[in-house]
Parts: structure tokens; sequence; C-alpha cells
């Protein structure tokens, strides 16, 4: 969220131009919208296919990456398009509940789930506001730049301390682990009359297997079954949709109307933005949350 209110700074010193297209504004603040919303339909299946683990780093690198390539853009195309593979790339909203999920019971899952609930919220509340003091002192590449290096430390954080939490990947290790004790102290004949197997054995396979592609590819497309077969479920999406549309306009419209219309300062213009604190209030109760 910190570039939201500098969407018109940096659109203006990449086109050369003080007078930019308004669109090219808009287009750099919801493009991550299109990613965040094509992402998720990749990441969560291939988590169960290949783990927690792998794909949460392997998102985090590609994040990092993106924005990297966003603060060294020399065009807005290019910032566009790193902005959109920024989306993509974020597997915390996708994964972090169904990692709670693995960790937790379901009387305690409450507590962690608001936690990360809580996390965006105040990353919407308090990014644009940081990103307006940076950027007005040393400008808007140093923001992304900042966003990339805590990124970074996060990063090896997780490769510090993170480990598989998905059972169905630390169930089929732990089989492949005794098969090959197994055979290493019985011999490879020996080996050969006993299989070790897991409770999901013929749907843990370790390679990626066209059974495994097609699996993916229905994982893909079953969000658009459910929507397209549920008159309810597209009426809420609807109304998900429109108010998104209102939230994006007063994104990509608030900072240009409080500078040149009310005079308020650059570096002020961010604070504004944590209004978006008051949907705190819209948060169920811990007791309320145990589901």
């Amino acid at each position: 969220m910190s570039p939201v209110p500098l969407a018109s700074a940096i659109v203006s010193e990449l086109s050369h131009s003080p007078n930019p297209a308004s669109s090219s504004s808009v287009l750099l603040v919801t493009i991550w919208e299109l990613g965040e919303a094509a992402g998720p339909l990749v990441i969560a299946p291939l988590s169960e296919m290949v783990g927690r683990y792998r794909v949460i780093n392997t998102a985090n690198v590609i994040f990092i990456t993106a924005i990297a390539l966003a603060a060294t853009a020399t065009s807005v195309e290019q910032f566009i398009a790193a902005r959109m593979l920024t989306g993509l790339a974020v597997a915390s909203n996708v994964l972090a509940p169904a990692i709670v999920g693995d960790i937790f019971v379901r009387e305690q899952r409450g507590g962690a789930l608001s936690l990360v609930f809580l996390a965006p919220l105040i990353g919407g509340a308090c990014g644009p506001m940081f990103g307006s003091a940076v950027a007005n002192r040393w400008g808007w590449r140093a923001v992304l730049w900042g966003n990339a290096s805590f990124a970074a430390a996060c990063e090896g954080l997780f490769l510090t301390f993170f480990r598989e939490t998905y059972r169905v990947v630390i169930l089929r290790r732990r089989a492949e682990r005794l098969a090959m004790e197994h055979k290493r102290l019985a011999g490879p004949e020996a080996s050969k009359s006993l299989r070790f197997k897991t409770p999901y054995h013929g749907d843990d396979e370790a390679s990626v297997t066209s059974s495994q592609l097609r699996k993916l590819g229905e994982a893909i497309l079953r969000p658009m079954i459910v929507l397209s077969g549920s008159g309810v479920l597209m009426a809420m999406s609807l109304l998900a949709g429109t108010v998104f549309t209102f939230l994006y306009v007063y994104n990509t419209t608030l900072a240009d109307m409080l500078v040149n219309v009310y005079k308020i300062p650059p570096e002020m213009v961010g604070s504004c933005y944590v209004v978006f604190c008051k949907s705190l209030n819209s948060f169920p109760s811990r007791e309320h949350d145990s589901d």
C-alpha cells in the first residue's frame, strides 16, 4: 500500500510528463489486485502438491525480486508489470490461514487467525503514511527499496525458523526416510519386500506428473465452476466488486485531491489513509472466532 499515494508522482517521473494520464496512475494501483486474485489459484493447490515451505519461500523470493524490479523501473509499463508480479507472489495472504490450520487445533485457531487478518489492515493503514514521509525526503524509489529490505529480512526469518507444516508432505518425507534407512540396513533385495506408505498414499507423489498437472488445472478452474453455479455467490461477488471499485477510486484520487485542492503537504497525505484502521472494528471477538 505504500506506493498508493505516490502513484501520480511515480507515473509523472517515469513518463517524463508533468500531466500524465490518470489511467496510468489507476492501473499502477489496481494491477496489484489482478495479480492477487490470480495468484491464489496456483499457489494454494501447489502448496498441497509440494508443501507449504517450498511454495511460500519461492513466492517470497519472487515478491522481493518484483519489488526490486519496480524500484529500478525506467518506464511505466515496467513498473506496472512489476506491480502485477508482486501481487501474484503474495503467498502470505493465501497460505497463512492454511498454515494456522496445519499448526493449531480448531479450538485454538481464533487468536492466530485474528493476528493473520490484522497484519494486512495495519499495513494498509500505516504503509501510505510512512511511504509519503519517506518519498518526500528520499524519493519513491527509497520507499520500494525499504519494502524490499523489510521483505528480505522477513524471508531470512522464514528460512531460519519456518518448517514444513502440511501433514501430507511431512508423512511422505518420513516414509521416504524410513525406506532409505531400511534399504541401507537390510539391503536392496530385502527392501523390495517392505514398502512404507502413508495414509495419503497414491495422492502424495513427489514428482509433478501428468496426473498432478491435471489436478492443478482442476483446482484452478474449480472457483469459476463454483461461482457460475451459485446465484447467491455471484450476487455477493458483485457486491464485493462494487465495494472494491469505490475503494480504489478513493485510493487513486484522494492523494491528488488533498494536494491540489486542500493544499496538504505531500508528506502528510499518507496519514489520511489511516482510516483503514476503522476496519478493525469489524473483527469478530476471539470467543466467536474459534472455527
